[in-house]
């Protein structure tokens, strides 16, 4: 009952959240930055709305077959077209359950390519930490070239954290994160009495043995490739997007990764970035010179493109993987003929 409650919370809680601030923000607004708001969306060219949507459907299909890369590495082949319904699915899961999507996208490669769960998982997981890595660093980057411009918010921000650090607070925490290790150390000592340990163990094994496959790929140029594309293309159909609208057509590149470094963890934050996403590009194009109401608009312009995209093609692969795995079932590959390293 208790877990139940707290799963309802993960969900409920975030959305709830993201549909505060929407509210909060359009009550802020007056009535001529709520016109202005309309007629953005009127007057938007939708046309690099489309491209954005199919820029964003060839970066989860590249996704898809980055992650075949991984898969036969580990001795698993496995079909292209599968890996990216896979994907999708785990994309649309996602949106309404957090965390479930790459379950699911690991249960739905394992069910019809044949593959044990524990290892599709772990290769999710360790792609998922890689692209993390690659988020945080090009964030890295955006704030040290933008350092002149959030001055004021860096300052802000590291007198918070001496002030964290000198409190009671920060002290609390560390006293559990040593309680945490004790209790961690205890648990591994004594793990045969501990069913859970030794499942932990054994998912933190097929992580490993995830990103061990990332190093031990022969085709990792292609993988890296792979993995530039997908990037690229993410950065591109949020671009895109900016000129959809006269006045954001003209911001430079700064203020666009700064925006899609907020949407990034926006939607990392929140499930879906339901209502975040929005509102924090609004926020941070205000520091380009934006007004409040076009960087809203231009929000939910990007929103509802990436979005729809993941519902339409994320609910045809839940419709299409069952059927088409039904016509052209699994047949176990001779290992000779995949490269398996």
């Amino acid at each position: 009952m208790k877990n139940g409650i707290l799963k309802v919370l993960k969900v409920v809680v975030p959305i709830s959240l993201g549909i505060y601030l929407v509210v909060k923000i359009y009550g802020d607004l007056d009535a001529t930055q709520r016109t202005a708001l309309f007629d953005s969306f009127r007057q938007a060219d939708y046309f690099w709305v489309v491209v954005s949507f199919f820029m964003g459907l060839l970066s989860h299909f590249i996704r898809g077959y980055r992650w075949k890369y991984q898969l036969d590495a580990m001795g698993y082949p496995s079909r292209p077209i599968n890996n990216f319904m896979a994907v999708m699915i785990g994309y649309i899961v996602n949106m309404a359950l957090p965390r479930v999507g790459e379950l699911s996208r690991a249960a739905s490669i394992s069910k019809f390519e044949h593959i044990p769960f524990q290892k599709s998982f772990g290769s999710i997981l360790s792609e998922r930490a890689l692209d993390f890595i690659l988020l945080l660093i090009i964030t890295t980057i955006t704030l040290v070239l933008q350092y002149s411009l959030l001055e004021d918010y860096a300052s802000e921000f590291q007198a918070a954290a001496v002030g964290f650090v000198g409190s009671w607070k920060f002290w609390l925490l560390i006293v559990f994160g040593v309680l945490g290790l004790c209790g961690l150390f205890v648990a591994y000592k004594y793990r045969d009495r501990f069913a859970f340990v030794n499942k932990l163990l054994s998912f933190i094994g097929g992580l490993a043995e995830g990103l061990k496959s990332i190093g031990s790929m022969k085709k990792w140029p292609q993988y890296i490739i792979a993995t530039v594309l997908i990037w690229a293309l993410y950065v591109g159909m949020f671009w895109v997007c900016f000129y959809s609208l006269p006045e954001s057509s003209t911001l430079g590149p700064a203020a666009i990764f700064a925006g899609f470094i907020v949407g990034s963890f926006a939607i990392v934050l929140i499930p879906g970035g339901i209502g975040a996403f929005p509102v924090g590009i609004m926020q941070v194009l205000l520091l380009y010179g934006l007004a409040a109401e076009t960087g809203f608009a231009l929000g939910w312009i990007i929103w509802v493109s990436q979005t729809s995209m993941v519902v339409l093609v994320g609910g045809l692969a839940m419709l299409a993987m069952p059927i088409y795995n039904k016509k052209f079932p699994h047949e176990s590959l001779e290992l000779s003929t995949v490269e398996n390293s």
